[in-house]
């Protein structure tokens, strides 16, 4: 099979957001609240030591993550690497991760409202400029177009993951029973197709699984807002979609908090370049 039949692949049945930065702007809270100090996300601590096992990160090496969001990983390699460039569609996240990055007193760390589809390596003198690259469960790379670009503004080494299955106990229900909706999910078939891809590019891909169990505690309120911007419905309580919502959390709830089992199994890929 050649690229051309993994990139088919890898798009297939998959729709464009057309309102993607409003739904990134939308979830950026959400997203802060797992690089707070208070409910730090694990995942992060040990995506950094995988990466500086694996030498990866260095203190004279130059980062650029992509589909930052709150700066929750771009703090962290600001703290081992020379300098990081984090890139994200929506200044909602980025507003956070300013503030994140103040807040750890961090001064080689700059934030840049983009889009990974529209940027111009050549334009921004970013061809073959970074040591990393990176794009952590991160959209911006969603075909053939967007991961050659990754590549091409390495000169070292580029890491990427992406979920291969995702269980999510509440929101699984309201996609499939609730909304009835058919749509796949965004992550099918990625990994399958990017691992191939590189390999057919000449490319040496490492792979590594990592799987998750952790639960997610929401108030009522908190929990129908939340699934309510995840599957864009207008921000109306008195919307049939939104009453279904609340009205299935407000019966699966318990002492008024609504409590979701996540579990996920991701693959960390990263390649040299």
């Amino acid at each position: 099979m050649d690229i051309q039949h993994y990139t088919d692949l890898w798009s297939e049945g998959k729709v464009a957001r057309a309102s993607a930065t409003a739904f990134w702007d939308n979830r950026a809270d959400e997203f802060n609240k797992l690089v707070s100090p208070k409910t730090p996300d694990q995942r992060i601590g040990k995506i950094i030591k995988f990466m500086s096992d694996h030498n990866l990160l260095a203190k004279d090496r130059s980062v650029l993550d992509i589909g930052c969001g709150p700066g929750g990983f771009a703090v962290e390699f600001a703290k081992t690497s020379r300098v990081v460039t984090g890139l994200d569609i929506s200044s909602k996240m980025l507003d956070h991760a300013h503030k994140n990055a103040a807040a750890a007193n961090l001064t080689n760390i700059s934030f840049k409202n983009l889009n990974w589809d529209e940027v111009n390596l050549e334009e921004y003198g970013w061809k073959k400029r970074f040591d990393m690259v990176t794009a952590i469960n991160s959209p911006g790379i969603h075909d053939q177009v967007t991961l050659e670009k990754m590549i091409a503004a390495s000169k070292g080494y580029c890491f990427l993951s992406n979920f291969v299955s995702r269980s999510d106990s509440v929101q699984d229900v309201i996609r499939t029973e609730i909304l009835q909706l058919k749509d796949p999910k965004f992550y099918v078939n990625t990994v399958y197709c990017i691992f191939n891809i590189l390999w057919l590019m000449g490319y040496y891909p490492h792979i590594t699984y990592v799987d998750t169990d952790r639960e997610h505690v929401r108030s009522i309120e908190e929990a129908s807002r939340y699934y309510g911007t995840l599957f864009e419905l207008r921000n109306d309580p008195a919307d049939d979609q939104n009453k279904l919502i609340k009205n299935y959390l407000e019966h699966m709830s318990s002492d008024g908090f609504v409590r979701e089992r996540v579990q996920t199994k991701t693959a960390w890929i990263y390649w040299k370049v």
